[in-house]
């Protein structure tokens, strides 16, 4: 098999295993610190194995430890809206991280924000308000609110590890998780789940977060950035498949509308900023 058709096998599987999060997440029977807490050991421990050379701390930089934090608040947040809005809602609106990137990275990496930008930032920023007046519940309404929060902290961490992007950028994923579990031990007193719900633990952090993170990072080197962009963008579809199928829980007309425009907008917003960097780079 061809270096490429591997990478994008890769990607795709990535995807695929990024999408688990809500189906697992949601029949695990465990407060949700506890679960991102436990989520984040086995999969620092997951890609420090798989990746070559591991862990390396004298590898670590300002930019690598800021994006680890950032990583480490996104996972709490993350799995804590998952138990609290619909999968589809929480997993679209964490989506919304590039109008946080196209916010964040003129002010850090002194890079331009164009009108283009802005403009798709708007439509971005119309499908996360459909998220809001879809009849749900405050508990909903709420995990609404930690998914867009947690949307800041993704763009956040793109921007610091595309900062150490030279610098193995994996450090930092593994000293997020990690930092992910130091935060959940003191949540772990007076409770543990049940036997079932520790098989779901050990998949969602090996599978779901190690796995996917490894093969994602084998994929870089042989495809194209659109297609780094594109490929992923699978989560957020297959992610409410799964949970209907196996919860047969189902997001509002208005929910789902609100994740067609962001979901498209992040798409052509991405292939059009893509082919603009492949222009500059071919003139």
């Amino acid at each position: 098999m061809q270096p490429r058709v591997k990478a994008v096998v890769y990607l795709v599987l990535a995807a695929t295993f990024w999408s688990t999060s809500g189906v697992l997440i949601k029949s695990i029977d465990w407060t949700p610190v506890g679960i991102a807490s436990i989520r984040g050991l086995l999969a620092a421990v997951t890609i420090g194995i798989l990746v070559p050379g591991g862990f390396r701390p004298r590898l670590l930089t300002k930019g690598h430890i800021v994006a680890a934090v950032c990583l480490a608040i996104l996972s709490m947040l993350f799995v804590t809206a998952m138990t609290m809005a619909p999968a589809a809602n929480v997993t679209v609106l964490q989506y919304t991280a590039p109008l946080w990137v196209a916010v964040l990275a003129p002010l850090l990496l002194r890079e331009r924000t164009s009108g283009r930008d802005w403009f798709f930032m708007s439509l971005i920023f119309a499908g996360v308000v459909l998220f809001f007046f879809d009849g749900i519940s405050m508990e909903g309404f709420w995990g609404n609110i930690l998914a867009v929060i947690s949307g800041i902290f993704f763009g956040a961490q793109a921007v610091f590890l595309r900062g150490v992007s030279d610098k193995s950028p994996v450090q930092a994923i593994i000293l997020g998780n990690f930092l992910a579990f130091v935060i959940g031990i003191p949540f772990f007193v007076g409770s543990f789940p049940d036997a079932l719900s520790c098989v779901y633990l050990v998949i969602l952090g090996v599978v779901q977060m190690g796995v996917a993170y490894f093969l994602y990072s084998l994929a870089v080197p042989n495809v194209t950035s659109m297609e780094l962009v594109l490929i992923p963008m699978l989560e957020p579809i297959i992610c409410p498949i799964w949970v209907v199928l196996a919860i047969g829980e189902i997001p509002g007309p208005l929910a789902l509308t609100g994740a067609a425009v962001v979901i498209l907008s992040v798409i052509v917003w991405s292939v059009m900023k893509a082919r603009a960097a492949a222009d500059i780079i071919n003139s």
